[in-house]
């Protein structure tokens, strides 16, 4: 086990001047606790669907298998996998919409009834067709990058602003009608390209009453070992000599919308303080058990697939424990040493 002061943790949330989100927390924790072999997770963020009605530009769920694409959880699956892994939270995302799994409704009933709390990640477009789903969620999170159309259709390839923006009005209406308690916000990914457009992105928040807005600069998560990896790099670089500007945006729009819980992720190295490997799994929607959800696709790296064996097996592997060992030691990984590159 390494013991790591924990104000190296505190001082890095500091340095950024602003509140810590969970995963930072979790992270800041991580590095006090590290071990090799840690006690099983309680959270875990599953792939519920590998289908998708857009073709977002930066996605790389082009790049999947064809073997892979299209394939749904079914719910005799998700019960194979609480049952093997007894998880309290569960973050439904993926290389998919999750609103597309047509067995989305059971699976969140059978959560439910085992106890589980739900968040989830949604391109926004299908909430109209699925409110009787929204309260099941403690937290959905809409992906919501630009206010401009022309811009959003750019990025968000096949979808329509208008749409999901009525989406998110007729959610949050039917949330105080209804009394649901979930919270309901937008993730921006911000560049070089759209960080103007911060201001916009927050009003609008403010002005549709959501609980939150997180603003999250955007990074390289291919590795050296990827085709593309070293375009895409030169890309977040470039996007990274704005970070002031985009920091500073972030900080006006804290100030100016208070009824708003405003988060914000910077570009930055988190491989010392990454708690991923530690406290947390990604599961694909076949089974297999990958790093996070950086590191998804399981022919770039995965510990076994918990359909064939015990994940407790699987959580306590070599191969998990070497993974372990290099964050702990901090020596050569070449799945994690450039993230966010």
């Amino acid at each position: 086990m390494k013991f790591i002061s924990p104000k190296k943790a505190i001082s890095f949330l500091r340095r950024e001047k602003r509140l810590p989100t969970f995963d930072e927390i979790m992270g800041a924790i991580g590095i006090v606790i590290k071990k090799e072999r840690p006690k099983l997770p309680s959270f875990i963020q599953l792939e519920p669907t590998t289908k998708c009605n857009f073709n977002c530009i930066m996605c790389t769920r082009k790049k999947l298998n064809p073997n892979r694409l299209n394939k749904d959880l079914t719910l005799d699956e998700f019960r194979t996998i609480i049952k093997k892994v007894s998880v309290k939270r569960i973050k439904l995302q993926g290389m998919g919409e999750p609103f597309l799994n047509k067995n989305l409704h059971e699976i969140l009933e059978e959560g439910k009834k085992c106890g589980i709390s739900f968040t989830t990640i949604t391109n926004g477009s299908l909430l109209h067709k699925c409110l009787d789903l929204v309260p099941y969620f403690d937290s959905i999170t809409i992906s919501l990058d630009s206010t401009d159309e022309y811009k959003f259709k750019q990025i968000r390839v096949g979808g329509s602003l208008d749409r999901v923006i009525s989406n998110m009005e007729l959610v949050i209406q039917e949330k105080r009608s209804r009394g649901w308690k979930t919270e309901i916000g937008i993730n921006s990914v911000i560049s070089h390209l759209n960080y103007n457009e911060i201001p916009q992105l927050m009003e609008l928040a403010y002005r549709l009453n959501l609980d939150f807005i997180s603003i999250i600069e955007v990074e390289n998560w291919k590795t050296p070992l990827e085709k593309d990896y070293y375009e895409e790099r030169r890309f977040v670089l470039k996007a990274r000599e704005r970070s002031k500007e985009i920091r500073e945006l972030v900080d006006i729009g804290r100030r100016k919308y208070r009824t708003i819980k405003v988060h914000y992720g910077p570009s930055t190295k988190r491989k010392q303080i990454c708690s991923w490997p530690f406290s947390a799994a990604f599961i694909t929607v076949d089974g297999f058990v990958t790093p996070c959800c950086i590191r998804m696709d399981p022919e770039v790296i995965n510990f076994g697939n918990v359909f064939e064996k015990d994940f407790k097996f699987i959580w306590y592997s070599d191969k998990y424990v070497d993974f372990r060992r290099s964050f702990i030691k901090n020596t050569f990984n070449p799945i994690c040493d450039n993230c966010p590159d």
